[in-house]
């Protein structure tokens, strides 16, 4: 936060200003000099104005202002007010321009997460206690705000109402792929542009195309900085209510939308710092333990790896919200995505490392292909920690998980079962150590007397929570694997 405790300190700012108008900018004048400058307010109480200029965001005592000036702040606080209750025909004209129902009645923050994903048609991907995620991959004729989205995802909060809403448009991965390319929807679309030939002109045409729908509702855009140390960029932002609009480009990677709250925006995406001790007892509470024997943690949020099989990017993500640190599959994809496809899982884990570290938290490397053990598995999930695995998913390796898992629901008696499983284990085995089919899941359990590990993929519900013997996984492990800690 920056105070302007002297009327000096605004009449710098206002010489080197150069404001732009929208319906929410309001004029605020110095009283010792006369000079005004237009602002963004953001509140006012306990005798201080909060405002945002040129991207950034102030604090100035409200005897520095001419009482014109105050009028003019609390006119533009009531007007904010009711444009969040109602977003009316704004409202109404967002959704034209966007060719989707994002708006209802009210502010998307203040709407059911469910009810906001079902009027734009995102299927559910996820929902536990304290977090829910919606997802789609659109297809070719799916354009949102004039360019065609490859990832649309909604998240939601421990309220489950919507926080978030993300939008990967243009990007490394998939240009150069049959998937979603869609010309002649395009030229249908935009009869008078030209399809693009190479991944930069696609991120700046989408970008422009992006930036030119929304000025045309909203006025001209801010620049703003948004996110924490390496994960921080340049964005443009157009605010409707308190819906801030962030537009980013990076080159040679993508173009992303992302729709945040005013407040959020107005902080740069700076989340609230979790204590180690608080976060140990939340990750304590997502422990379960049940009478046959089974320790595994619940809560973790599921992701949908999508057409592309991006597993190492969706199992990071999940790890990291998991751990309250925000993050985006598809972004985590494009960054360590070779053009067309392929993820470099250390070259993901390079960069999960950085923003991981921005929280004050950690990502461990471990050399399960050595050590995949009780012992090992029992250290991080007692603590509530998932643990990231990199394996071979064979086709045989998943017709036990799948038959096994089905069977063991119905068990009575587990000390045969363990004993049947050990058996089976030590027969298959052997022929499962082949280099092939490599993904990346999580460990998120165990059960001690049957020498079971709990699995869980990102394929969805039915892939949450499967079980194999310890056995079993150690011949597929392939390099090793991942915690985050603290």
């Amino acid at each position: 936060m920056n105070r302007l405790p002297f009327a000096s300190s605004l009449t710098a700012l206002l010489l080197v200003s150069t404001p732009i108008l929208s319906a929410q900018t309001v004029s605020i004048t110095q009283k010792s000099t006369g000079k005004s400058l237009s602002v963004k307010i953001l509140g006012y109480s306990e005798g201080e104005v909060r405002f945002r200029a040129n991207g950034r965001v102030y604090e100035l005592a409200e005897d520095k202002l001419t009482p014109d000036s105050l009028d003019r702040v609390k006119e533009a606080l009531a007007a904010a007010g009711k444009l969040t209750a109602s977003l009316g025909v704004l409202g109404e004209k967002a959704n034209e321009l966007a060719g989707h129902s994002l708006f209802g009645e009210k502010s998307l923050w203040q709407e059911p997460a469910e009810e906001v994903a079902q009027r734009l048609r995102l299927p559910r991907e996820s929902r536990k206690e304290d977090s829910s995620s919606y997802r789609l991959y659109p297809p070719s004729d799916y354009f949102f705000l004039g360019a065609h989205p490859y990832c649309i995802t909604l998240y939601g909060n421990s309220e489950h109402q919507p926080e978030s809403f993300s939008l990967v448009y243009a990007n490394k991965g998939d240009f150069g792929s049959t998937m979603g390319r869609g010309e002649d929807h395009f030229k249908k679309v935009h009869p008078d542009k030209e399809l693009p030939t190479t991944l930069e002109e696609a991120i700046e045409l989408d970008a422009e195309l992006i930036a030119t729908t929304l000025s045309e509702l909203l006025g001209e855009p801010e620049d703003q900085y948004y996110g924490e140390k390496e994960d921080k960029r340049r964005v443009k932002r157009w605010d409707l209510g308190d819906h801030a609009f962030l537009l980013s480009t990076m080159d040679e990677e993508y173009t992303s939308l992302l729709i945040v709250p005013t407040e959020v925006a107005d902080a740069e995406g700076k989340v609230e710092f979790i204590a180690d001790s608080e976060m140990k007892k939340q990750q304590a509470g997502n422990l379960r333990q049940e009478d046959n024997g089974d320790v595994w943690i619940d809560n973790i949020p599921m992701v949908d790896q999508g057409p592309k099989g991006y597993c190492a990017p969706a199992t990071f993500e999940r790890a990291m919200r998991y751990m309250r640190i925000p993050a985006d599959m598809y972004l985590l994809a494009t960054a360590a995505t070779a053009p067309g496809g392929g993820t470099n899982t250390m070259k993901l884990s390079d960069d999960c490392k950085r923003i991981v570290r921005s929280k004050a938290r950690k990502i461990r490397e471990l050399e399960l292909d050595e050590d995949l053990d009780l012992k090992t598995v029992r250290k991080y999930i007692d603590k509530g920690v998932p643990i990231l695995w990199q394996m071979c998913s064979l086709p045989n390796y998943n017709q036990i998980a799948n038959t096994r898992t089905i069977q063991r629901s119905e068990v009575e008696n587990f000390e045969k079962w363990a004993e049947e499983i050990a058996e089976e284990a030590e027969k298959v085995a052997p022929g499962l150590a082949i280099p092939a089919n490599h993904h990346i899941c999580m460990i998120i359990g165990y059960n001690e007397a049957t020498k079971e590990l709990a699995v869980s993929d990102s394929w969805g519900p039915e892939y949450e929570l499967r079980w194999v013997h310890v056995d079993i996984a150690k011949a597929v492990t392939s390099q090793g694997g991942f915690v985050i800690d603290y």
